[in-house]
């Protein structure tokens, strides 16, 4: 018999990229409850930007279980690389921080979605030869999706036009 309380929440590793074939399986063991935290965030590519969700803690899923009687399970689900242990014991995660990510929503879901750029806010260049400059939006072109930004270059501010999938916000 363990001394660890029956409704302990507990970190679990999967087995490489198999976090949604983990909690999956471990949902279908009944008495366990899994929070798999997401992170909703613009992808760039080199044609247009993608949004992705992927796991916020890549490889981890967080568990509420009695362990006395379902450690075992656990660690053998498939999906399931091991229980996270300190010690030969099952750590166990304070509560505040599942209920921080259960604060996310429903499906613990951060987003982190690109916001447009403004008119007088600054910008990073992110493709093309400009790379790596930053500067300030002058002018936003909606159907071509262009936008106007003031450079600095040779000692001299310059207005650059560029496609707005070559900036994020700075």
């Amino acid at each position: 018999m363990t001394d660890l309380p029956v409704t302990a929440w507990f970190c679990v590793k999967s087995r490489p990229r198999q976090e949604a074939v983990a909690e999956r399986n471990l949902r279908s063991l009944g008495e366990v409850e899994v929070v798999l935290p997401r992170l909703r965030r613009t992808r760039r590519g080199h044609e247009k930007n993608k949004v992705v969700v992927e796991p916020l803690f890549p490889g981890y899923l967080f568990l509420r279980f009695d362990p006395a009687e379902l450690a075992a399970s656990v660690r053998g689900t498939r999906g399931v690389l091991h229980l996270v242990t300190q010690g030969g014991r099952a750590v166990e995660v304070a509560p505040k921080v599942i209920a921080d990510l259960l604060a996310l929503g429903p499906d613990a879901t951060l987003s982190l979605l690109d916001e447009e750029p403004q008119v007088g806010g600054k910008v990073r260049i992110i493709r093309g030869i400009f790379a790596g400059s930053e500067g300030e939006v002058l002018r936003l072109h909606g159907p071509q999706k262009r936008i106007a930004v003031l450079l600095e270059l040779l000692g001299s501010a310059k207005p650059v036009e560029l496609s707005a999938e070559d900036v994020e916000n700075a």
